[in-house]
């Protein structure tokens, strides 16, 4: 049975390379999911809902998009 794991969370390290990798490494049969990890991708992902003056609010509108 393959199990599909999503892997959320902070984009700005490779914690998911590193889970992916142990548990190929193991054997499992895991297939995963995960949100865009490219960081300016994702911190655009709000941009279509308008602008913003400050980073801050760029950022935290496009992580609830």
């Amino acid at each position: 049975m393959t199990l599909t794991v999503y892997l959320s969370g902070e984009i700005h390290t490779n914690w998911r390379t590193e889970i992916e990798d142990g548990c190929k490494a193991n054997g499992l049969d895991i297939t995963f999911t995960s949100a865009v990890t490219n960081h300016e991708a994702s911190d655009a992902a709000g941009d279509l809902l308008g602008s913003e003056e400050k980073n801050f609010w760029r950022d935290h509108k496009s992580a609830k998009v």
